[in-house]
């Protein structure tokens, strides 16, 4: 806004102190023809022509004793006077016109007018006007519209300036307020009433907003709630009729048993990951620093431990297993976990010594279903980068040899 009112204010000013220049050149010529012709009419009625030749009343005029000159039929110099012989041969070059001629010559504009008596010209009348008085009375009005044009700019970007942070002051106040409640109290409002002015439009737009996020927490607790009920209940019976039948199945069906047992145990620990992400993510959840990320994983602590992430800490924890547990089984060691920074993202490696993943694989391995092992689901990684994604993040891979796949998390804005 202030840079906008900057830049109108100043185009404005320049067009206004170009007006005033056009302005002032017209009024300045105009005015120096005006003068002109009145100094040449009253010099020539001063004329009066006789038998003998002419003869110049005497005037008491101060209009007539500056740079006025009349000379005779014959073109001698009948009054005034010629002290300058540059000025002389200007003058006595318009002294045998015979219509009115008007000449600009440097800074001094010259009209000779000839006097005509019964018909004939019986003398010639001849006038100067310099221009530097009305140039110098031209440069202070240019001198002074720029100055005021300036001073008209500085006022217009200082007010827009003021008008900007003040109203953005009061947007960036409702914003962190909205944070603060969606956090904390999301039963609160801004409440502004009818009407109002812009600053109260937004507030309206807010609480629509909020009331919103309510509802759409609220719908997914009760869809948490209800898939917990749903789920989790035929799940414990298919554990607990497996674990059974394994205990009294022939060698021979034990196998398959075990199978069904272990798929079983995978799906429930899927299913408590997803509900405990979803859970988390309507509940809010707080936000988890770096540090306490790494001790809910049984990590050592890094030098970033006291980041703030922008994410709860249970989703960023249940993000971060299936990637262990991944390191674990295609790295001969101890998966190794790194923590760095990318500008405000926190960037969390998990890298190992397996093999890796191939450059055609880097998409794929997200894919539901995906597994390069015969006892694997092909979720982890897949749940691992949904649940990130969810909470702003993003998860990738990097290409082998060695596996390397990051979480990437937003920091949180410093207050």
């Amino acid at each position: 806004m202030a840079a906008t009112a900057l830049l109108v204010s100043t185009l404005t000013a320049t067009l206004l102190v170009a007006g005033v220049l056009v302005v002032l050149a017209r009024s300045s010529d105009a005015a120096i023809r005006s003068r002109l012709d009145a100094r040449v009419s009253a010099a020539s009625a001063t004329v009066v022509a006789g038998p003998h030749g002419i003869r110049i009343l005497e005037q008491r005029s101060r209009l007539l004793d500056q740079n006025v000159w009349i000379f005779d039929q014959h073109g001698d110099l009948a009054d005034g006077r010629l002290s300058l012989p540059q000025l002389a041969r200007i003058v006595e070059s318009l002294a045998r016109v015979t219509d009115q001629h008007e000449r600009t010559i440097g800074d001094v504009t010259y009209l000779a007018r000839p006097v005509r008596r019964d018909g004939r010209q019986v003398a010639t009348v001849v006038a100067a006007e310099d221009h530097e008085p009305y140039e110098r009375a031209q440069r202070s009005s240019v001198w002074l519209s720029i100055l005021l044009g300036l001073a008209t700019v500085a006022i217009a970007t200082t007010a827009a300036w003021v008008a900007a942070t003040r109203s953005l002051r009061q947007v960036r106040a409702m914003a962190d307020l909205a944070d603060d409640w969606r956090e904390h109290d999301v039963g609160r409002r801004f409440d502004p009433g009818e009407g109002g002015d812009e600053i109260a439009h937004l507030g309206r737009t807010l609480d629509l907003m909020l009331d919103r996020i309510v509802d759409s927490l609220s719908a997914e607790r009760r869809l948490t709630d209800e898939i917990a009920h749903e789920m989790r209940t035929p799940l414990a019976v298919v554990l607990a009729e497996a674990d059974l039948a394994r205990r009294h199945a022939p060698e021979a069906q034990r196998e398959g048993l075990d199978n069904i047992h272990a798929a079983a145990i995978r799906m429930r620990d899927s299913i408590d990951t997803m509900l405990s992400v979803a859970r988390a993510h309507a509940s809010g959840g707080g936000r988890a620093t770096v540090g306490q990320l790494m001790g809910a994983l049984d990590l050592p602590h890094t030098p970033y431990d006291e980041i703030v992430l922008a994410a709860p800490l249970a989703p960023l924890a249940a993000a971060v297993r299936p990637l262990l547990d991944n390191a674990e089984r295609h790295g001969a060691g101890e998966p190794r976990v790194e923590v760095g920074r990318d500008g405000r993202i926190v960037v969390i490696s998990v890298v190992d010594d397996g093999p890796g993943v191939d450059r055609g694989d880097l998409e794929r391995v997200f894919e539901p279903g995906h597994t390069t092992h015969g006892d694997g689901a092909g979720l982890g990684l897949s749940l691992s980068r949904r649940m990130v994604r969810a909470i702003g993040g993003d998860v990738v891979a990097h290409p082998g040899p060695g596996g390397r796949f990051e979480v990437r998390v937003p920091a949180r804005a410093a207050p």
